[in-house]
Order: structure tokens, then sequence, then C-alpha cells
């Protein structure tokens, strides 16, 4: 379904947007302005800034180049390495060069011939290995293409040491100046890298000797002829103590510093003759080789210095125009906004009387009136408070009235109890001891909470002096969870509701004789529930509905006789919250339910 509106909606539409007093107007024409601006300036120097980009390219591709190389360089000696390996394990090759000579030449013969054989066949499959030489601990050498110019056995080379120091990993011999080999083919030190690798015997785990393999350099020549430097840079490689592996005819190779490339992976400039060169360098943890680049900063950086100067002149011009329409656009909301600023903070000190005389259309009248709702809002809720504090206040004045305090109670209840014993008044030694009981837990030093077995005490010193008092006119029973004894509980919870039990219920029934049951037990993993039930008189349920709905909301009338009751449920709710209190049922059978729900807290 397409909507369509007409020409007087749209004009309604743009009008409510172009108003003076729109803050979306306002952004949008600063930002349309700079815009504008920026744009002229981008298009007029946008060939010259593009131009010299090139130069920061070329040095990303440069770095991505020479990662790709040491990834080739790698691939490729792994590649040997393996090769080597595989070769090692061969069952002839591990028998050349474990076979003892002298108790069988005939076995070291036939094996020999073997390994040639297969020395030839690696050399015609892999065209870049040169050269292959298999070293005993011994001293017995055989080679494909190669041969001994001294006497001196092989197994004194360094490049030999090394190997059997390298523990079967693969190490590149970068001097071979000296060496103890002289190739049939007469090819150039300069035309190839040799690598060698120990071999493990595979019975005993020891060295049984090394083999060394003469790479051919032209695949690491076209590897390095690839990389690229803008316009007169070049690349080469070396190992890690700075020696040249291969580099192209060039004067700077062999003046480069190797202290200068303290770290695997870094760029820097120096100066060599007089010239600025920028050098980047990556290393292979593998192969040990670092690849190097260098080219010529001055001329790279021709370019960027006159950006650098177009850039800082257009900058400033471009922040002198962006300033000057800030203060143009801006200062027509900004003073309504410093004086909402103003308000706001002499609302932090305390005073809720301001309000923001909001005459503004568009955001900042939506921000004025939010701003004196959020006053009205916190009077509002700072009223609620006091009234619930009021209210708190006055229920914990009315608990202490309806308790007696005089301390020197004690002394009198302790005299009469002395007296009793005195003339051996058994009853009225057990009346008083409840009452001194009663009261002392009662008081508990001023104390608002007590634990549930004070509670229990308490309550069950309150039955006993009923029972001497009324005699057969009910029993009791207590029964609570030992886990919930040390749980906290607001000090005469509990016995108001024995009480109106005893009053409403059993005395106010037909029956000769009533009960009371008073239980405790957890609930949940943080509640935990006290129930008072009688079998006496009950209520009707237009009685019951009533109570339950006072102890809910909160709302009742003036001339309530209920003090007792809802004085417990107003103190549970405020010291636990609204989802906690006191609430009635009909008992099947007669009588009433109370049960009062509070939080779970241990002492």
């Amino acid at each position: 379904m397409i909507v369509t509106m007409s020409e007087e909606e749209i004009l309604k539409r743009l009008k409510e947007y172009i108003k003076p007093e729109n803050m979306m107007f306002k952004l949008t024409a600063l930002n349309c302005s700079i815009l504008l601006l920026v744009t002229f300036i981008l298009t007029a120097t946008g060939n010259v800034i593009y131009q010299n980009s090139i130069a920061d390219r070329s040095l990303a591709n440069t770095v991505e180049i020479q990662n790709q190389v040491l990834r080739s360089l790698d691939l490729i000696f792994r590649s040997v390495s393996d090769n080597m390996e595989i070769l090692g394990n061969n069952p002839a090759v591990q028998s050349y060069l474990t076979v003892d000579e002298e108790r069988n030449p005939a076995q070291r013969v036939e094996k020999e011939g073997e390994v040639r054989d297969i020395f030839l066949e690696y050399s015609r499959t892999y065209q870049d290995y040169l050269n292959i030489v298999a070293v005993s601990e011994k001293g017995r050498y055989l080679s494909n293409d190669s041969y001994r110019l001294q006497k001196t056995p092989l197994s004194r080379e360094q490049w030999y040491r090394d190997a059997i120091r390298a523990d079967g990993a693969l190490v590149l011999n970068t001097n071979v100046v000296g060496r103890n080999l002289k190739s049939w083919k007469n090819y150039s030190m300069e035309n190839f890298i040799s690598v060698s690798q120990m071999v493990k015997d595979r019975e005993t785990g020891e060295p049984a000797g090394v083999l060394l393999v003469d790479l051919d350099i032209r695949t690491i020549r076209e590897l390095i002829e690839e990389i690229t430097m803008g316009q007169t840079g070049f690349g080469y490689i070396q190992n890690s103590q700075g020696k040249v592996i291969y580099a192209p005819q060039n004067k700077i190779v062999y003046r480069m510093d190797p202290g200068w490339f303290g770290s695997k992976n870094g760029q820097l400039q120096c100066k060599i003759n007089g010239q600025e060169y920028r050098v980047l360098y990556s290393s292979s943890d593998y192969t040990d080789l670092t690849v190097v680049g260098v080219f010529d900063w001055d001329k790279t950086i021709a370019g960027a210095v006159q950006v650098m100067r177009a850039s800082v002149f257009i900058a400033v011009i471009t922040a002198v125009f962006a300033a000057l329409c800030s203060v143009i656009f801006s200062a027509s909301f900004t003073k309504p906004l410093a004086r909402l600023s103003r308000l706001m903070q002499k609302v932090q000190t305390g005073n809720l009387t301001v309000r923001f005389d909001n005459h503004y259309k568009g955001e900042i009248g939506q921000l004025g009136d939010a701003f004196n709702s959020m006053i009205d809002k916190i009077n509002e809720l700072l009223n609620l408070v006091y009234e619930e504090q009021k209210k708190k206040r006055k229920a914990e004045l009315q608990i202490l009235h309806e308790q007696i305090k005089p301390h020197f109670l004690y002394n009198t209840l302790d005299t009469i109890q002395w007296m009793a014993k005195k003339y051996h008044a058994g009853d009225i030694v057990e009346i008083v001891l409840a009452l001194s009981s009663f009261f002392r837990i009662s008081l508990s030093q001023g104390k608002e909470y007590i634990t549930l077995e004070q509670e229990a005490d308490m309550v069950k010193s309150y039955l006993s002096i009923q029972k001497f008092r009324y005699e057969d006119l009910f029993d009791y029973h207590m029964d609570f969870d030992k886990s919930i004894m040390k749980c906290r509980v607001l000090k005469l919870s509990l016995q108001p509701l024995v009480e109106n039990a005893l009053y409403h219920g059993i005395k106010e029934s037909d029956m000769e004789k009533g009960t009371i049951w008073i239980r405790g037990y957890a609930e949940g993993s943080d509640d935990m529930v006290l129930v008072v039930e009688d079998n006496g008189a009950g209520m009707t349920e237009e009685r019951l509905a009533q109570l339950n709905q006072w102890l809910s909301s909160g709302e009742r009338e003036k001339d309530v006789h209920a003090y007792g009751t809802l004085n417990v449920n107003d103190r549970i709710k405020i010291a636990c919250g609204e989802e906690y209190g006191l609430t009635f049922r009909r008992r099947e059978g007669g009588g009433t339910i109370a049960v009062l729900r509070m939080k779970r807290t241990y002492v």
C-alpha cells in the first residue's frame, strides 16, 4: 500500500522542520555549512593528496610482500627439512651411517651403492638439490656431487657440529668458505645455500650422523627480485648475525649495521653517505632469516611534505570558519541551556523550589518541561518517604508505649518470688518466673530484633501465665525447625498473634477446651514462615476478607479494632518489603490460621 501526502501536508512538515527554534534545523545548517566547505577544499586538493598517498600504500604493500617472501622461505626450508628427515629415516641411509665398517665391509659397500642411488634419485626429483652429503659419526661420508679436499674427517667440520648441537633441527650454514668439500660441477659459493640436519639412530636414539644439502639459490633470488620498494628501493636477505645471504648488486647493502636489527620485525631510518633511507625488515622464527627492504626516504616523502603544508593551511582556515559558525548558530540555544544548568546546580544544593520559566519551543521546551516534571516527582517522592518514616516511627512509639519499661519491676518480681518460696507457694513462684521471663524478653534492653528462639520463649511464658489464669480452657503445641531458631525476628511479632488466637478464637468459642498450634519452618532459600492456628470461634467470610484487605493495602479505617495484628503486619513490611507480611485464612473444621512470612536472616 502506497501512502501519498498532499502538497499542504508536505509544506506543513517542511515549515515545522525549518522553524528557527528547531534544534535539528540549527544542527543541520551548521553541519551542511562545514560539509560544503570541506567538500570544496577536498575537491580542490584531492589530486595532490591522492598522489602522495601512493607512498603509504607502497609501504604497506612492501611489508605484505616481505611477509609473503618469509612464508615462501619457510615453506622451502620446511620442505627441505621434511625431505632430509625422510631421507635420514631411510633404512639404507640408517644402515650406511651405523654399519661397522671393520666387521662388515661388504655391507658398507652394498649400502653405499644403495644410498648413492637414492641421492641421485633425489637430485633428479628436486633439481634445487645441487649436492647431498651423508656423514657418519666416524667421519665416513658419501655424496652425489662432491668430494673431500683433505683427509680431515668431515665430522670435525663446523657445519657438522652445528647440526649435532641443533638436535634434529634444520641448520643454515651461512659460512661455506674453507669447507672441506668440493663440487665436481664446480658451482660457485654465491649460487647455493647450505643446510644440514642431524640423523638419529632409530634404534638407540643417539646421533648417527648428519645430512648436508646444497640448495640452488635461484628460487630465493627470484623471491627477492619480486620485492619492489618504490622507484629506487631494493630488498635482500640476511641471517640473525647480519651476514648477507643474498642481495642484488648494490653498494648500500654492505653499509648496513647489523646492530640496527634488534627485534624480529620493525622499521627504521638511517643515513648512509648523507642520504636518508627507510629500512623495513621482518624475521622468520623458523629459519632465523631476515628479509630487509631499503628505499630512498627523501624521495618518498617529497610529496607528503607538500600535502602537510597544504593540510595545515586548510586546517587553520577550516577551524576559523567552523568556530565562527559554532558561535553564531549555538548562541541561540546555549543561553537557555546555561540557565537550566544553573537551576540544576541549585537543585544539587537542596533547593527544590526552583522552576524553569519555559517559554521555549522545540527540544529546549521539552527539556524545560522534563526538568520541572523531575522536580515535582522529587518533591512527591520526598513527601512519600517522609510519610513512610513518620508512619514507621509512630508504629515504633506505639509498640514502646505498650511495653512495660520500669526496671524496678524486676526487683519487685524477684521479691514476690522470694516470698512465695518462703511460704512454699509453688504456683506463685512458677507464674512469677513466667511473668519475669516475658518482661525480660519483651524489653530486651530496647533491641528491635531478637532471635526466633527468644520470641518462642516469650510466647511460651505468656501461654504459661494464661494457663494459670484459665486452667483447662486450652492446650498449646509449639513446633519450630531447628534450622531457623537463630534467625532474627522483630520483637513481639508472634505474641500478638497468639494472644488473638486465645482471646478472639478460644475464649469466644463454645468448646470446653481449645487448642493453639504454633509452628515455624524455612521456605525457599531466603524466607521463613510462622503459623499460629486455633480451633476456636473463627471469623466470618466478610470479616476475614476485610482484615486481609487491610493487611495487603495498608488503607484502613480509624476505628479499626485490630491494632496489634495490623501493627505486626506493618512492621514486617517496613523491615522486609511489601511482598512479606501477615495473612489470615479459615481453618477446616473451625478456627483461624494466621500465616506470617518474613525474610530469613541469621544473627
